[in-house]
């Protein structure tokens, strides 16, 4: 048996809380992801939320130079295996805070899958070997967990991590990341996600809409939520421009995110200039996806044309809240599938099997959107078999010859590769270290205040 090392590490600090139907909380939500990391069904939402205030502060972390430290992952790396750090996120701290969220042991997830692929001759003829670490998340640095497994015992990928910054200083490749991808990344090693950023998916699902027929015989007008909403903005007009449809007028809210007062102010004399213009499609860029639709709500207004929102995690934090007479008319699009299909997928339900198998004693709950966070128990296995199944095709494309160097290369040129959790083909490219590919339509449900996904891609 390969040798595994399992322990938890308690970071204390302050965990910042923010009032459930607070706009600036939805904002916060929509820069952390655009709908959670497995599947569009909520469950990750407040833990989600202290990750990324966390994330704030870690950014700060100063490293070396990656090149500096490529040598250490590459030694991570022998003729017979592979050393693979995860630093997961042991979610009972939370508990002292009042939140109860339960994935199920983790552990115990990533240990059985990654026993069942040593088991069929481990990538390319190398066994993993992985050092579990659980790190409750807080907001003090995870500076201890970084250097542990980068420069005391080095490891050669992280896996889900709370951020990518100090590992990847430190020349180790990050896959699946708490922390959003970015549009590039400079280095020797990457960031790899499956969920791409605003940036990135907004032209796609743009696209999608226009061959549905959206944009037909419109007139469009762009909201921004906020100003830091401006450089999406930017892309959205670019990627409409191209598309042949005329943006008429662009109107951005600038009253301070959570001051609902002033955005509602400014929304009533938005939606007059919109009028004026003879808008009748509204785009919601970014956190005007949440802010579009209640501040209609707040001042009742009679102006309500079909709309798109952007960000459908964003919206999807508000949508019980609102008047559903602005909710029913919008457009959105998530690039990860729902909850439903990530467990309904043949590979998630081969690793519950590999689990419940290896773990007979652990309680894993079937999928359902209706249960608390204290039983969304399928989510650990739903994570493991999605995080080790993106490392073992990179890897696994990577070859023999296993460096960061090729790690990256290989990463980069996937295309076309379907992984478990969702049979719709993904694909990465140069400096592209993010999956894009599927686009998941949302509709909104009246009976049950929410919006709901299709469970197909329509770009499948």
């Amino acid at each position: 048996m390969i040798p595994a090392t399992i322990h938890v590490t308690t970071l204390v600090g302050n965990l910042v809380a923010y009032g459930p139907k607070s706009r600036s909380l939805r904002a916060l939500w929509h820069r952390s992801n655009r709908a959670g990391r497995l599947g569009f069904d909520g469950h990750r939402f407040i833990c989600r939320v202290a990750v990324v205030t966390m994330v704030a502060v870690l950014s700060n972390l100063v490293g070396t130079s990656s090149s500096a430290f490529a040598a250490s992952a590459t030694r991570a790396v022998t003729a017979t295996t592979i050393r693979v750090g995860i630093p997961y996120i042991n979610l009972a701290a939370l508990k002292s805070v009042g939140v109860d969220i339960n994935w199920g042991s983790l552990p115990d997830a990533y240990m059985a899958i990654i026993a069942n692929i040593n088991a069929h001759g481990g990538i390319n003829g190398r066994k993993i070997v992985p050092d579990i670490i659980g790190v409750a998340p807080s907001a003090a640095p995870a500076a201890t967990t970084c250097t542990q497994l980068t420069e005391d015992d080095p490891v050669f990928v992280a896996i889900a991590p709370l951020q990518p910054t100090c590992y990847l200083q430190h020349g180790v490749s990050v896959i699946n990341s708490l922390e959003p991808a970015t549009t590039s990344t400079s280095g020797i090693a990457q960031n790899f996600s499956l969920s791409p950023p605003a940036s990135a998916f907004d032209p796609v699902q743009l696209s999608v809409f226009a061959k549905q027929g959206v944009f037909k015989n419109k007139k469009v007008g762009v909201f921004g939520g906020g100003l830091v909403d401006e450089s999406e903005i930017a892309i959205v007009k670019a990627e409409l421009k191209k598309l042949g449809v005329p943006v008429v007028v662009t109107a951005v809210n600038s009253a301070p995110l959570g001051d609902l007062p002033a955005e509602n102010g400014q929304v009533a004399v938005i939606v007059q200039r919109f009028q004026t213009f003879g808008v009748n499609e509204v785009v919601a860029v970014g956190n005007g996806s949440a802010i579009w639709p209640e501040a209609l709500s707040s001042i009742q207004s009679s102006y309500n044309p079909p709309w798109i929102a952007t960000a459908e995690g964003g919206l999807a934090g508000s949508a019980g809240s609102d008047n559903p007479i602005y909710i029913k008319n919008v457009v959105a699009a998530s690039p990860i599938p729902t909850g439903a299909t990530v467990w309904n997928d043949a590979g998630t339900q081969r690793c519950v099997r590999i689990v419940r198998k290896a773990y007979p004693s652990d309680h894993i709950n079937t999928y359902n959107s209706s249960l608390p966070t204290s039983q969304a128990t399928w989510t650990g296995v739903e994570q493991a078999c999605t995080d080790l199944g993106l490392f073992s095709a990179i890897a696994t494309a990577a070859g023999k010859h296993l460096t960061v160097a090729s790690f990256v290369h290989a990463g980069e040129a996937l295309h076309g590769v379907v992984i478990a959790g969702s049979s719709t083909a993904i694909s990465f490219g140069r400096n592209q270290p993010y999956a894009l590919g599927p686009v998941y339509l949302a509709h909104y449900d009246a009976a049950a205040k929410t919006l709901v996904l299709a469970s197909k891609s329509a770009t499948k």
